[in-house]
């Protein structure tokens, strides 16, 4: 009887241990110093309008098409192991800045989530990587320079007419991770920010400094010379 006693003493002392180093584990793997992937999760408005993007027909240079890609038109599409309303940010955010910079219609959010497969850019159950902005968009004919994510960096961009990428961190847009883009500085001197997940958050403009206050990464993009 003593001996079974010393026995079950043992388990809370043995499980104590595994459990620390689950943990561990769990902590390494999660702790990246750059991510290399996003992969939004939608934080719900009661009062979301209805999501309608751009008519291809009204694309052109120098105006920026709002894309979503909770749009049903492509929303079920597959990429990056998942559906598209929940990956897509990064092709998205890319397309409308494609279309701003250079006028062509040819890829709409799925073509360029095409592209960013074909080139090895989707990331499987995790979304899109950072490089999609800077290797991605020079196979494009883009230039995609990153930025540090300050007020007055972005605000540079904006006023010499280069559309600013974020990948945002939990907070007011994304509840794990996120692409948005930044337009333009709005008459108020706040952002014209295009957020592929929401209607409601591009229907406003937003202070640079909450942006820069939740973004992990920004790029800086434009037509690449010559």
């Amino acid at each position: 009887m003593r001996r079974d006693r010393r026995g079950t003493r043992r388990w809370p002392a043995l499980l104590l241990v595994a459990l620390l180093a689950t943990t561990a584990l769990l902590g390494c793997e999660g702790k990246q110093e750059e991510p290399v992937a996003t992969d939004p999760v939608e934080i719900a408005h009661a009062d979301e309008p209805t999501v309608e993007s751009t008519p291809r027909d009204e694309w052109r240079k120098g105006v920026m098409p709002y894309l979503y890609q909770i749009d049903p038109q492509w929303s079920d599409a597959d990429y990056a192991g998942g559906k598209f309303a929940k990956t897509g940010c990064g092709p998205t955010a890319l397309s409308m800045v494609y279309v701003y910079l250079t006028g062509n219609t040819d890829l709409d959010p799925v073509q360029m989530a095409e592209f960013s497969t074909e080139g090895g850019y989707a990331t499987d159950g995790e979304g899109s990587s950072w490089t999609l902005m800077s290797e991605g968009a020079a196979e494009l004919g883009l230039s995609g320079s990153m930025i540090y994510a300050t007020a007055d960096a972005m605000r540079e961009s904006l006023e010499a007419g280069n559309p600013v990428v974020c990948v945002m961190n939990p907070g007011t847009f994304t509840e794990i991770g996120h692409f948005i883009v930044i337009e333009r500085l709005g008459a108020d001197g706040k952002a014209v920010v295009h957020d592929s997940n929401s209607v409601g958050r591009s229907m406003r403009t937003w202070d640079l400094e909450l942006i820069c206050s939740e973004a992990a990464a920004a790029w800086s993009l434009s037509a690449a010379e010559g």
